[in-house]
């Protein structure tokens, strides 16, 4: 009898410990997998933020130091908004680090081109949040 039950359990550990092996492996590659994904979509979100903020920022930063000053005396023309949009996309584009840069060129193809349109939406959010709080 002790024969038979050590074969027994000699069978089962044959069977049982591949399998065992097996799902120990599947999960750990899924715990892995799991990781990886939350580390890139950290690093994206921390991306976007940048962005977000270097865009905000160059508006603000050209509002301040070059359109109030042309809009006071009445000086903000069709030639004074293509400046205000140049100087606002170099600030933006000097304070993007080299992988929201890669970011963008990856994502949307010409950096530029989406730097300006943030802008452009940027300086909407602000002429609906002032129409809002006037």
């Amino acid at each position: 009898m002790n024969d038979l039950f050590r074969n027994l359990v000699y069978i089962a550990l044959l069977v049982c410990i591949p399998f065992a092996t097996a799902c120990v492996k599947k999960g750990i590659s899924l715990l892995v997998e799991m990781a990886t994904d939350k580390i890139e979509n950290d690093k994206i979100d921390r991306i976007v933020r940048e962005i977000g903020n270097a865009v905000s920022d160059a508006v603000a930063a050209c509002n301040q130091t070059y359109v109030d000053d042309l809009k006071k005396a009445g000086k903000f023309d069709e030639k004074a908004q293509k400046e205000a949009l140049q100087r606002a996309l170099s600030a933006a584009i000097k304070s993007l680090s080299s992988d929201a840069m890669e970011y963008i060129k990856d994502n949307y193809g010409d950096t530029t081109s989406y730097l300006e349109d943030k802008i452009h939406a940027t300086i909407g959010e602000n002429k609906l949040a002032k129409k809002i709080s006037a």
